[in-house]
Formats: structure tokens, C-alpha cells, sequence
């Protein structure tokens, strides 16, 4: 008999469930924009009453403060190893370029991290599983249980318009730490167009297929959640985090600085944004009669990263307590991005009453309002004139600062995860309703298979 909970007392009981995580990194320790996604729904879970394991690729994290600890002492963690070089090659050269799996699949199919989940599955008796992005809806596929797929953001389009840009492969291996696949992307770089628009198109394949064969689809922008179930003729979910934001927000005036930027420059995206700033905009900007401007980075930076910049860059590094540190800012600079998804950045910044002044590219599917919650350029003397603005005493800053705070209290509130998630579990039961038996037989399936 399944355990229960009771939320209230009107309200009728919860089944306890035992659900696993299947993500490409350690949930715990320093925060990126994808982790907050990913602890958002751990921790909405575990809100919920459920039972959470989350089994994660790359080492466990170390140094994890003490109300971390609390926490994640409700949430089983298990660490995954990554596909042998051998299986990388194997992988690209059946998989890829047949174009039967996406290359950012075959980053993480691994035969050893395949075995660990189907002893996990059949140890800890685990009734749902979630996917975290494409790169593990394989493992989805595999397990054959009621599946969630978090697919994030759709990066088909994400790597649409890298191609059409002419970047390089840095931003397809984003956060990936393969070196010898670093060190191969300088060779095949002349080629970086051909694997991009191939990856792309094996991954809008592939999108479509997951959004017809998971239980539930699930991505963090609302447009392009109505894309892909436009594609794949299903229901495909907006699922946003959620950001805990500060008891008390100091106001606009008291802050003495003026800039901030926000992203660890070992993510290269954000490298190439800040390399742009600091290369092209702010001798614009010094055209336009902007001389004395500075772009304080928070976010780790390695010393033979940090050489690359003037010292118009400053690197404050990586701060345990982002909100103190940003409030010491009147505006955060958002500079070009690939567009689409929702860019964490800037609800850290409109929770802590900090000015976006996001490049119009950077805002598309996230509901925000031009010069209603953000200030929006396009041109550097379009930047320019807004820094200006926050240079200066312009009052409807703080109209703009307070109205970007309800937007994100709003959309990205705890509240309204928890709410999301317990529909998802219920959606869930009602595609596909499991009995006790049923979950015996498949984990007596799973254990012969391993």
C-alpha cells in the first residue's frame, strides 16, 4: 500500500511517490542558470511530499553550505559516469552521422551510466522519471516508466542560429568538459557550419519525437512550448523555476555602481558577450561621450581568462550571496544572446531591483515589456543613451525596477512552481495509471535486464 500525505485538512491525500532525476550535473553547490531550473523542480517535489532521487553526471560537489545541506539531506544523490572515449567515437560515428542522435546526446550515452539507472530503478522501487534537457532523453526512452521530459530550452533553435551567425562550436558544447572534444573542435572548425545545421536538424527530429512519446513535455519558455506542440500535434508544457528572492531590496539611489553583468565566463556564450562588450561597445561608447564606464562580472573567471579583458572588465568573481552583491548595482547589462528560452540573469536582477538594460534579442518568450519592466537597445548609442538614463537622476527608473520585481514574483515564484508540478504529476497518473502490480512487473523487467 502506497505511503500518503495529507496537504490539509480539506484537502484529499497525496500519493507518495518515488521520482527520479536524471540530470547532466550535480544539483548542489555553485548556482548556474540551468541548476535553479533543476532545483526548482527537486525542491518542488520534495515541497509536494514525493520521495526525490536525483542521479547526476560528473563528480559530486563539495563545500556545500549548511542550508544546502538541510535540504538536499531530503534528495538521494547519485553520481553517473560519462561515456568511455571510445564510446564517444562510437556514438558519432553511428549515431551522428547517420543522424539518428543528436551530438548532444551522444555526450552523455554511456552503457555505464545505463546499468547504474536500471539498478537504481529496481533498488529504490522508482515510479516516475525526468529527463533533463535532450542530452538524457535517452535514458527516458530506456527505462520504460511514466517519463517527464524537462527538455529546458529547444536547443534546435538554439544551434539554428548559431549556424546562421557563424559561431564557433563552443556554444554546442556549452558547459560539456570533454578536452579532447574541445581540442577536436579547433580542427573541425572549418566544418562548424555543415555540424550545425546537421545537429540542428537531428535535434528538431528528435524534440518532436520526445513531445510524442514522454508522458509529459516540458520546456522553460511558454513560446517555445507552444512551438514544439505545434510540431509534434501534443500538449507541451511552460514550466518556469523559481528564484528565491531578498527579504529587503535597497533603493536605486543608494547604489553606487553603475553596471553589472552576471555569467561565469567558462560558459563561452557569456565570454563572447562580454568579449563583444569590451571589443566593439565601449569604444562606441566612448564615441558617444561615455568615458568613464565599467562592467563589474560576477561569476567565475580563471586568471588566463580575466588577462583577455581591458580593465574596463572587472571581475568580481563568484559571491555566495548574489542578492547582497547585486544590490550594490543600479543596472545590469544584457548584451546580445541567442534568442529565445528565459535568461536567469535578469530575473536575479529584477528581484533585487536592478535596471535590466537587455539587448532586444535577449528578452524574446519572456513576457517582458519594453520600457514597462525593462529598458530594451539594439544599436551601442542606443545602450548609450540609456546608461545615461541610469547615470544620472532619472525617476521612472524606479518604476521600471518595481514593476520587473512583480513580473518576476509573479512568474518565477515558489508558489507557482509547486502548483505547476502537482499538475504534472496528476497529468501524469491520468495518461498513464500504474497499480502496484504493474510497477512490480516492470521492475522485475528492469532487473533481468541488468
Amino acid at each position: 500500500m502506497e505511503a500518503q500525505l495529507m496537504t490539509s485538512d480539506s484537502a484529499p491525500p497525496i500519493e507518495r511517490k518515488t521520482i527520479l532525476m536524471i540530470a547532466t550535473r550535480d544539483l548542489r553547490g555553485r548556482m548556474t542558470g540551468r541548476k535553479a531550473v533543476l532545483r526548482t523542480t527537486s525542491d518542488s517535489l520534495v515541497g509536494l511530499g514525493h520521495r526525490v532521487l536525483v542521479a547526476h553526471f560528473g563528480d559530486a560537489q563539495h563545500n556545500i553550505r549548511d542550508e544546502e545541506a538541510n535540504l538536499n539531506s531530503r534528495i538521494q544523490y547519485f553520481s553517473l559516469m560519462g561515456p568511455r572515449p571510445w564510446e564517444l567515437v562510437r556514438q558519432f560515428v553511428l549515431e551522428f552521422l547517420p543522424g539518428r542522435k543528436s551530438l548532444n546526446e551522444c555526450l552523455y550515452a554511456s552503457k555505464r551510466a545505463e546499468k547504474a539507472l536500471r539498478r537504481i530503478v529496481h533498488a529504490e522501487n522508482v515510479e516516475i522519471v525526468i529527463t533533463d534537457m535532450i542530452r538524457t532523453v535517452g535514458y527516458g526512452e530506456l527505462l520504460n516508466l511514466p517519463w517527464i521530459a524537462d527538455l529546458d530550452d529547444l536547443l534546435s533553435l538554439r544551434y539554428r542560429r548559431i549556424a546562421k551567425e557563424r559561431r564557433g562550436l563552443d556554444g554546442l558544447l556549452g558547459y560539456h568538459k570533454a578536452p579532447v572534444l574541445r581540442a577536436l573542435s579547433w580542427f573541425i572548425r572549418p566544418a562548424a557550419r555543415i555540424i550545425l545545421d546537421k545537429e540542428a536538424t537531428i535535434l528538431e527530429r528528435r524534440e518532436i519525437t520526445v513531445a510524442r512519446q514522454a508522458n509529459v513535455t516540458l520546456t522553460v519558455s511558454s513560446a517555445e512550448a507552444m512551438a514544439l506542440s505545434k510540431a509534434s500535434l501534443r500538449p507541451v508544457s511552460a514550466t518556469p523555476f523559481c528564484v528565491q528572492g531578498p527579504d529587503h531590496i535597497a533603493p536605486l539611489k543608494t547604489r553606487v555602481r553603475h553596471l553589472v553583468f552576471l555569467g561565469g565566463m567558462s560558459y563561452q556564450p557569456n565570454r563572447n558577450a562580454v568579449q563583444m562588450f569590451d571589443k566593439q561597445i565601449l569604444g562606441q561608447l566612448r564615441s558617444s561621450g561615455i568615458h568613464d564606464i565599467t562592467l563589474d562580472v560576477i561569476g567565475e573567471g580563471e586568471e588566463s581568462i580575466r588577462r583577455e579583458f581591458s580593465p574596463n572588465v572587472r571581475f568580481v568573481g563568484y559571491v555566495e550571496d548574489l542578492d547582497h552583491e547585486l544590490q550594490k548595482y543600479k543596472a545590469m547589462l544584457v548584451p546580445e544572446l541567442l534568442q529565445g528560452g528565459i535568461k536567469t540573469k535578469i530575473v536575479h536582477a529584477a528581484l533585487n531591483g536592478v535596471v535590466v538594460l537587455a539587448h532586444d534579442s535577449a528578452i524574446e518568450g519572456m513576457g517582458l515589456e519594453r520600457d514597462i519592466n525593462v529598458l530594451t537597445w539594439y544599436s551601442p548609442q542606443e545602450l548609450a543613451a540609456l546608461l545615461r538614463r541610469i547615470q544620472g537622476t532619472d525617476s521612472t527608473l524606479d518604476r521600471i525596477a518595481e514593476n520587473a520585481l512583480r513580473w518576476a514574483t509573479v512568474t518565477f515564484g515558489v508558489k507557482q512552481a509547486e502548483a505547476k508540478w502537482k499538475a504534472h504529476l496528476e497529468s501524469l497518473n491520468e495518461s498513464c495509471p500504474k497499480t502496484s502490480k504493474g510497477i512490480e512487473m516492470k521492475a522485475t523487467e528492469l532487473s533481468r535486464a541488468s
